[in-house]
């Protein structure tokens, strides 16, 4: 609905330019009044602003998403080649290789990561890996569909950036480090993303940062518990 109501501006701002209507509260008529030229720039300026200013509404929504376990997590900001990233991280008590199956495993990946409804591999490469990616970020309406080219570096790294679809820039990487004589690794996930002149960048990271802890407390949960389970039966 936003975009459409910023078209209507763009497209035909001599309906807004020319008149204004009011409706008169005799007889039930509305009436067409002649407004000076700096008054109509004014009331354009503020259709403009009021419109761009209903995405904010629908992004509060999340902030009463339902909530998860956390734990320390907390979302930061961190400047890397000139883009600041959202960048979270947090300690998981499986091996870096089961954490990597994890987030490699494209074809279950929308069985781990709610907000991920589809993950289709467009061609693989080897190490590099193009995939077409649906989100619904949380507490918004609708999804995003858009195109990444992946580059792996087992079990260490991905990362990967936007080629096409939704969103002007889409960036991100996971980092894998082992800790705890590697029967632990430390995660980390950063992520950038530019949505355009319609998502202003205050409310992208404030997505991010509702999004990001979720997506870390899944990938958790998930990872510790099948670690669990690989386990010899005498150490569990």
């Amino acid at each position: 609905m936003t975009i459409k109501l910023v078209s209507v501006l763009y497209s035909t701002p001599h309906l807004f330019m020319k008149s204004v209507i009011s409706f008169s509260r005799q007889k039930g008529r509305k009436s067409v009044k002649r407004i000076p030229q700096a008054a109509r720039r004014e009331l354009l300026g503020r259709l403009l602003c009021a419109t761009l200013f209903l995405q904010p509404v629908m992004a509060t929504a999340p902030a009463v998403a339902k909530s998860v376990d956390a734990g320390s997590q907390r979302v930061t900001e961190e400047v890397i080649n000139g883009k600041t990233f959202c960048v979270i991280k947090e300690s998981i008590k499986a091996k870096p290789e089961a954490v990597w199956q994890i987030l490699t495993d494209y074809a279950n990946a929308t069985k781990v990561f709610p907000q991920l409804k589809k993950c289709h591999v467009v061609a693989d490469h080897g190490s590099t890996k193009v995939l077409k990616h649906t989100v619904a970020p949380s507490g918004t309406i609708g999804t995003y569909e858009y195109t990444i080219e992946l580059k792996e570096n087992a079990p260490k790294a991905l990362e990967w950036h936007r080629m096409s679809g939704a969103f002007k820039e889409v960036d991100g990487f996971w980092k894998l480090e082992p800790t705890e004589g590697g029967h632990s690794t430390l995660v980390t996930y950063s992520a950038y993303v530019n949505g355009g002149f319609f998502m202003p960048q205050p409310l992208v990271k404030r997505q991010c940062k509702i999004d990001m802890p979720q997506i870390m407390s899944t990938l958790r949960s998930e990872a510790e518990t099948t670690q669990i389970a690989n386990r010899p039966a005498h150490i569990q």
